[in-house]
């Protein structure tokens, strides 16, 4: 009776130490239950894009109109060479916008699945994190709408014309608009990831440091090869902005 009352006080004191060193709000759990509240969270978040591209479908038409002749131009005539061409890129604009608005709900439903797993001092990291993060995604995709799509537009396709007839496809041209947005927007995750690994003590502030002269050069091939101008404006701006981005993140990341 004895040695039955010891083991329970044993396995008493062993689940309250164990729930002492653990996350506070965390519990054992199988990891299909995990696995099953991820799918969850991914299946409402696949919901949620869809029903904005259902929302902003009706609209892309004459957003794709406008931006054609603000770009290009009323002289330029649009070309589709396959039936589906013109939905595909009407489709490829309301992905976009989709990504774009439910960016913070998504961010949102990945932070509830690890949230358990998580410190409170990792959880108020992550909720200073994310909302700058969005912010510069969306800067730079403004960025790349209002500064580089033009930029090549004007010098790079509208410059051709003068030994080629310009018969310019639509889905091609979206195409190219939506990733290069896209990628620009990515691209001003720069500063937010160099925070985020400094804080991990993923990397330590002072080699990011002394690795700017190599970054530089990295940095400068990388857009030779992502901005295609004859000119070298293209690629002159784009290593610019890169090399900012780069300062801006080790400036944060003191």
């Amino acid at each position: 009776m004895d040695y039955e009352k010891i083991g329970n006080k044993k396995r008493t004191e062993n689940k309250a130490n164990s729930a002492s060193i653990g996350v506070s709000g965390d519990y054992n759990e199988h990891v299909r239950h995990h696995l099953r509240e991820l799918r969850n969270r991914l299946i409402v978040i696949i919901l949620a894009m869809l029903l904005c591209v259902f929302v902003t479908y009706p609209f892309t038409e004459s957003m794709l109109i406008n931006a054609w002749n603000a770009f290009l131009g009323e002289n330029i005539d649009m070309n589709i060479y396959t039936p589906f061409e013109w939905m595909f890129a009407r489709i490829k604009i309301s992905l976009l916008m989709a990504v774009a608005f439910t960016l913070p709900f998504t961010l949102y439903e990945l932070f509830r699945f690890a949230s358990r797993g998580l410190y409170p001092n990792e959880r108020r990291f992550i909720k200073s994190v994310v909302p700058v993060s969005f912010l510069f995604f969306i800067g730079g995709a403004a960025i790349a709408l209002i500064f580089i799509l033009p930029l090549m537009f004007n010098y790079i396709i509208l410059s051709s014309d003068t030994v080629a007839e310009n018969q310019i496809s639509v889905k091609q041209t979206v195409s190219m608009a939506v990733t290069l947005m896209a990628g620009t927007g990515l691209v001003f995750q720069i500063p937010v990831l160099m925070f985020f690994a400094t804080r991990m003590q993923l990397v330590r502030h002072a080699t990011l440091r002394k690795m700017r002269v190599l970054v530089y050069a990295s940095l400068l091939t990388l857009s030779l090869f992502i901005t295609p101008d004859p000119t070298f404006i293209a690629q002159l701006v784009c290593a610019v902005l890169l090399i900012v981005l780069f300062e801006i993140g080790l400036l944060v990341s003191k």
